[in-house]
């Protein structure tokens, strides 16, 4: 697979291909996303029907700075309209599977709110951003990891094509990013290409008219300015955590975890019987849990529309005995 340019600040990275395997045990591994230590790698896109079609952005979301009444009937069929982490209800939606709600940020929640000491004012002094552009980045970084990142019709439904959802998905980004990422879209597919999170989940989640992630936790640990690999233009990057649980039968994660669209190593039940018996004893309550981030870039002049996307994470049995999928980074010097 082509090799994608990404930084996270001052280093270059290029991407691994997903890898299966046993992982240390997660204690205590549901904590705020903002002290998660897996960062996020940003893919310099410069460089580089039954479904429902992609979603649309948020417009009427307020700033996270003035934190908004939780909205209320949003998803009818819900038994609640959140907050579950730091997502409420946004739509219900329909599908072949059933009735899910789709979630966007909570602008009341701790960790929505914009903090300045994450901000590297010396890069964005540099590279002529303001701390009010780095507020309005954060809002905008959010809403579209929470909706679309982590929320998207492309989550746990592999019937519509990567590359059909990103066209639909245009509204997200700015033209010129779109056009430079539609190509690898279509030839590796959004996982790969950082876009959002698919193709590792089971298929379908909970169908109960409620949200398919138990609880989503979202944080931002740095906003900074830097140049693009054409070492031209300058980016204000959002640096962003995230910690997603999802409710899943053992048979659901088995299958999740011995279907092999990822290119990743071939588990069998049999393997999986002897290295993670839990997923056999017939609790269900290992679940998965999803932990990493995305970096978001905006251009100058434009902080509503992406420039530059990528992502970084793992997908492990809630036990942390099983890592089902990982997208993660791999230092290169030769792409400073």
């Amino acid at each position: 697979m082509e090799t994608f340019r990404r930084l996270t600040g001052d280093t270059a990275y290029k991407q691994n291909p997903g890898v299966v395997g046993v992982a240390a045990p997660r204690a205590h591994y549901r904590g705020p996303a903002g002290s998660l230590l897996v960062s996020a790698v940003l893919v310099l896109t410069g460089c580089a029907g039954a479904a429902p079609a992609a979603e649309a952005p948020s417009s009427a979301a307020p700033s996270p700075a003035t934190p908004a009444p939780t909205a209320v009937g949003a998803c009818p069929e819900s038994d609640g309209q959140g907050p579950w982490g730091d997502v409420i209800a946004k739509e219900q939606v329909e599908d072949d599977a059933g009735s899910y709600c789709h979630t966007t940020l909570d602008p009341a929640s701790a960790r929505a709110r914009f903090d300045p000491a994450v901000v590297d004012l010396d890069s964005l002094a540099t590279y002529g951003f303001t701390i009010e552009e780095a507020e309005a980045a954060q809002r905008a970084a959010l809403v579209y990891v929470t909706e679309a990142g982590l929320d998207s019709a492309l989550l746990d439904d592999s019937t519509t094509a990567d590359a059909t959802w990103f066209e639909a998905a245009s509204p997200w980004f700015t033209p010129a990013a779109h056009a430079a990422l539609a190509p690898h879209v279509a030839s590796y597919g959004l996982r790969d290409a950082g876009v959002i999170v698919s193709q590792s989940l089971p298929s379908p989640l909970t169908r109960d008219g409620g949200p398919r992630a138990t609880t989503t936790a979202v944080g931002v640990d740095k906003i900074f300015a830097t140049l693009s690999v054409d070492q031209q233009t300058p980016l204000l990057l959002v640096r962003t955590t995230v910690t997603v649980d999802f409710a899943a039968t053992d048979a659901a994660i088995v299958a999740a975890a011995i279907r092999d669209e990822r290119g990743t190593t071939t588990l069998s039940e049999d393997s999986l019987r002897a290295s993670t018996p839990t997923l056999f004893d017939g609790a269900d309550d290992e679940g998965l849990v999803l932990a990493g981030g995305f970096n978001v870039g905006f251009a100058s002049g434009d902080l509503t529309a992406i420039e530059y996307i990528g992502a970084a994470w793992t997908l492990s049995t809630g036990d942390g005995a099983l890592q089902i999928d990982a997208v993660e980074p791999e230092l290169d010097p030769s792409l400073r």
